[in-house]
């Protein structure tokens, strides 16, 4: 089977649209959360207006705080626009969230789910699809790079715990045959590996927690998203481990389960203001 990998998609369509008809050709798409629109260039205005410079911080403090209310409606609007543009694929679409999802657009993902039946919200939870088995789970460790717990997806590492716990348990219940794919669809990478490492800090910024997870859990392939600038992949103990990179970056993936071969993809130059925005956010911090 072949898989396209999507993630960090952040609200942005204009990348989208043009890997759409190659999504379409592959049998399932996975995408690594982080979906709605972050970047409202109107709350961005009222945030410099109010704070007298350009800061991701005292952005983060008000969009998910006084104007909670309209940036809701935002990234609802831009998630309902990502869909609408997948749905053209017409294959099987698993997603979970990422830390930026708040929890209200959490809510319009599931709803999202109940009326779209290609459409699998894999938030924390595990799904069987024909050969599928998809664990998935869009929660990730406090931030390193910035103030921890400023987006609405960070836990503490006791929560993260309880979660994995629970998703190992409920992954016991479905039986693993010789044609059956063990799925594992997170945000977050694990520590260490090729997926979570930061060029620009020169340090690797993944979950440990994750990384013992999958220990416990035959997986045959594990996405990961969350760290924009680690497109990526290693095979592991016959395990496929993959990091698509950001599409706001204009990367994205295919794996081919039969041959157990990655394909790391990057999409022609085409201008998007968010991702000029996203490109340069070590500057702007």
């Amino acid at each position: 089977m072949k898989f396209s990998i999507i993630g960090d998609l952040h609200g942005s369509s204009v990348y989208l649209r043009y890997i759409r008809r190659k999504i379409k050709k592959t049998d399932a798409l996975f995408i690594t959360g982080d979906i709605a629109g972050t970047l409202s260039y109107r709350l961005i205005l009222k945030s410099i207006v109010k704070n007298r410079k350009i800061s991701r911080e005292k952005y983060a403090e008000l969009v998910y705080g006084k104007y909670l209310s309209e940036f809701v409606k935002f990234q609802k609007r831009t998630a309902s626009r990502i869909f609408k543009i997948l749905s053209k694929a017409k294959i099987p679409i698993f997603f979970t969230h990422g830390n930026s999802d708040s929890e209200e657009v959490l809510e319009f993902f599931k709803k999202y789910t109940e009326r779209n039946n290609l459409f699998h919200y894999m938030g924390n939870s595990v799904e069987k699809n024909n050969n599928l088995i998809v664990a998935g789970y869009g929660y990730c460790s406090p931030a390193e790079y910035r103030t921890p717990f400023q987006t609405p997806g960070e836990k503490n590492n006791e929560e993260i715990i309880e979660d994995l716990t629970l998703l190992e348990n409920q992954i016991q219940k479905y039986k693993k045959n010789n044609h059956s794919l063990i799925i594992g669809l997170f945000h977050e990478p694990p520590k260490n590996t090729k997926l979570d490492f930061i060029d620009w800090k020169s340090t690797h910024s993944g979950s440990d927690l994750i990384l013992n997870h999958l220990l416990n859990v035959p997986y045959d392939i594990i996405f990961a998203g969350h760290i924009h600038e680690s497109q990526n992949y290693e095979i592991k103990d016959n395990k496929i481990l993959v990091n698509p990179g950001s599409i706001i970056n204009r990367k994205w993936a295919i794996v081919d389960s039969d041959s157990k071969t990655v394909s790391l993809k990057k999409i022609p130059f085409i201008l998007s203001v968010k991702g000029f925005i996203y490109r340069t956010r070590e500057t702007f911090k």
